[in-house]
């Protein structure tokens, strides 16, 4: 598998690095985005000391005026708080599982801007945005040293595996340096079947994947990462940002004891 190294930390090589999402919770008084710097920052740093690789901002989770502008200086600004945890920027549309919604016009803006800022090292990209838009956001990071994670969520259910796969090395031909996928599992076979696409996949883009099946039932792919390719895993810290996540502390000790049993 193809690593990526970002700020010392190496995706792709040994345990699956964690992630943890910080959202503005109830934060509806704030006025722009700027004020919700500390309590996003307090979250980051408490996060990291818990033990979580890289940080993901949730940018839908802000109540203010989606501006382009104070998102990417709010971006710029937590990251340099982070010298040593990757960010991760996100901004996750109500179709794929998020808060809020954008226009088209307003999600090109928004991931423009955060991308030229360059206070972000990863990009979420929603692949359900159109191949155009995708295509067009993955060049504009790689221009400016910034990567692109391009990601499809699923919360229906979990498609079968020769699909998964296609999806996943589809998203790689966008030009993705992480394709992500995400499933509901509605059973342990579900969780099983991503696991196996996961896999699959790995083999043939040769790429960092990040892959889960989300819910109860999924829990096992969200510690298998090692075996099925997703070099990358979000975790619970303070709240969770999707179904399913395991809290940063237990996860950790799994994973560690997964490697050490990995060899």
């Amino acid at each position: 598998m193809r690593t990526i190294d970002v700020k010392g930390c190496t995706i792709g090589a040994g345990r699956p690095k964690t992630i943890v999402s910080v959202m503005d919770r109830g934060g509806a008084e704030r006025r722009d985005a700027g004020d919700a710097l500390p309590h996003l920052a307090e979250q980051a740093q408490t996060a990291v000391a818990a033990g979580a690789d890289c940080i993901e901002l949730r940018a839908d989770s802000l109540q203010t005026k989606t501006d382009p502008v104070a998102m990417a200086e709010l971006t710029c600004a937590l990251g340099a708080t982070l010298p040593h945890a990757p960010l991760i920027f996100t901004f996750r549309g109500k179709g794929q599982g998020g808060l809020r919604e954008l226009s088209a016009t307003d999600y090109m803006d928004l991931n423009r801007a955060v991308i030229d800022a360059g206070g972000a090292d990863l990009v979420d990209i929603e692949a359900d945005r159109g191949d155009e838009v995708a295509t067009e956001l993955v060049a504009r990071a790689r221009s400016r040293g910034v990567l692109a994670i391009v990601s499809h969520h699923d919360f229906a259910g979990t498609p079968p595996i020769g699909q998964m796969v296609d999806q996943l090395v589809h998203m790689a031909r966008l030009g993705a340096d992480i394709p992500k996928l995400a499933v509901m599992a509605h059973s342990r076979l579900d969780a099983l079947r991503l696991m196996e696409a996961s896999a699959r996949a790995a083999e043939i883009v040769d790429l960092p994947l990040i892959t889960m099946a989300m819910g109860p039932n999924g829990a096992l792919s969200r510690l298998a990462g090692e075996t099925t390719g997703s070099a990358l895993t979000f975790c619970a810290h303070g709240g969770a940002s999707a179904p399913g996540q395991i809290e940063l502390g237990l996860a950790r000790r799994c994973l560690d004891d997964m490697h050490e049993a990995l060899g």
